[in-house]
């Protein structure tokens, strides 16, 4: 029986094969040839890297009761074998073994690669995560991470609900030490370039405010540059080489970043740097500021941290803004306009809807250069018509992004009120639902039993009135 064939946009028709789900792909939509290829392709990589899961975990050795010295000399020659196989090192396929060693502790996450449901980047990339935990959280993660949608899912939202399974899975066994994380280390250099990596690892929140402090100072420069270029100045600052002055373009950020970082440590001459605050927007579930729940913080709406940590920043900080969420789904709760510019309100609920650039595909964060854009366009003459300004037809995009959607080659539209539909060219149009507060749901049990506890408490004894007993009522007293 010959298979259905999918409509081609362009004109021609390409063959339904199977081929691996697109996270929001609306199937009554038609999908373009370059596409289908793309998903097939994508498909078969998948079934192909569970099989060579297979192949890679016939070159571990159990130990099988047998002494260790032997067990541990077998491994090292399956290691060598391995290695010439793949003609790669040795560490890189000890850690191809172990990672395929791991993957029989998580059989759902396996299931789903092995039935092309998930793309083989995604396995990796639980492998990756599992490797850091304690083998007893190993099957909680393959049972949590199954239990999800992971056919119909975005890379965006893969990710995200990655990271805050692995952090709440490690918050019990992290231990539990005052002693400092900031760490500044050299990597291997790299003999062919001649360069070399310099690595600075600290605790999240440190980290987060030393990166915008470099990206304001380099967005500084960068607006001085094109100024200078403008006005035809003889001096650009921080043009070292000439380059600027010969290609009449700005230095990029990335590499002013390197310049301001390794020629002036932040000083930034001759180009004023606006003195702001760096405002970390952590969202903390009021349970786990009480101390009830370990459930992690998130960071800009999109890193998990550890309760812990969420708790210590959250008694450091001296403003406090409440947001509410429905507690069954973790939806943001809107707020209703009529203005064409949203209030300063409705930006930081944005920030928190859509920490990254709602594009999909795009990781650019919010927090950095975007732009807040109407889902539905305000109608300027007439704003009750459609378009408001409240945050349910609101998202973050990325300038770029931004820019393309102005020239409609991308189009979104609002189809429900936790989805948006997106057209993108003529290839696809998948189905994006928005991001929410993953960590309130999880926590409406606990919610629940509190109010429990709380009901039931007994009442405090009232106080006796002054006055005439006679005139006190009868019976029960009032619920008050």
């Amino acid at each position: 029986m010959p298979s259905p064939a999918v409509p081609d946009p362009e004109g021609g028709t390409a063959p339904a094969q199977q081929a691996l789900p697109l996270g929001g792909a609306v199937p009554a939509d038609p999908v373009s040839p370059r596409v289908l290829a793309l998903q097939q392709r994508t498909a078969r990589r998948a079934q192909e890297h569970a099989d060579l899961q297979r192949d890679l975990l016939r070159f571990h050795i159990a130990p099988s009761g047998r002494p260790a010295r032997e067990v541990r000399d077998e491994q090292a020659a399956a290691d060598l074998a391995c290695a010439a196989a793949l003609r790669c090192d040795v560490r890189r396929a000890r850690a191809l073994i172990a990672g395929a060693v791991t993957a029989t502790q998580l059989p759902g996450v396996f299931a789903l690669l092995d039935a092309a449901a998930i793309p083989a980047p995604w396995f990796d990339r639980v492998l990756r995560h599992a490797a850091s935990l304690d083998p007893r959280r190993l099957g909680e993660l393959d049972r949590a991470l199954a239990a999800l949608p992971l056919r119909d899912m975005s890379y965006g939202a893969f990710r995200r609900r990655l990271r805050l399974l692995v952090t709440r899975l490690t918050e019990e066994d992290r231990p539990r030490s005052s002693r400092r994380t900031g760490r500044v280390a050299w990597r291997e250099p790299d003999l062919v370039d001649g360069t070399m990596t310099l690595e600075v690892t600290g605790p999240l929140d440190r980290m987060t405010e030393f990166g915008a402090r470099i990206n304001a100072a380099a967005r500084a420069v960068q607006d001085q540059q094109r100024r200078a270029l403008r006005d035809g100045e003889a001096q650009i600052p921080f043009d070292v080489e000439d380059e600027v002055q010969e290609t009449g373009i700005p230095l990029s950020l990335g590499e002013l970043r390197y310049e301001i970082l390794t020629r002036s440590v932040l000083d930034t001459g001759t180009a004023p740097v606006p003195a702001t605050e760096c405002r970390i927007n952590l969202t903390v579930p009021a349970l786990t500021l009480m101390g009830r729940s370990n459930e992690p913080g998130l960071l800009d709406g999109d890193t998990p941290i550890p309760a812990t940590m969420a708790r210590g920043l959250a008694a450091r900080s001296t403003d406090w803004h409440r947001v509410l969420v429905d507690p069954a789904t973790g939806a943001y709760l809107p707020g209703a306009s009529q203005r064409y510019r949203p209030t300063p309100e409705m930006i930081e609920q944005v920030r928190m809807t859509t920490p990254v650039c709602a594009a999909p595909g795009c990781l650019r964060p919010s927090r950095g250069r975007s732009e807040v854009d109407h889902i539905e366009e305000f109608d300027h003459d007439d704003p009750r018509r459609g378009g408001p300004t409240d945050p349910e037809n609101l998202h973050s995009l990325c300038v770029a992004h931004h820019r393309i959607k102005t020239d409609e080659h991308i189009d979104p539209v609002r189809i429900s009120e936790n989805t948006t539909r997106w057209r993108l060219g003529r290839d696809l149009t998948v189905d994006i639902l928005d991001n929410t507060d993953l960590v309130t749901p999880t926590l409406l049990p606990e919610y629940r039993d509190l109010i429990a506890t709380f009901i039931r408490r007994p009442a405090a004894p009232r106080p006796a009135r002054l006055g005439n007993p006679a005139e006190e009522p009868e019976g029960d007293p009032p619920p008050y």
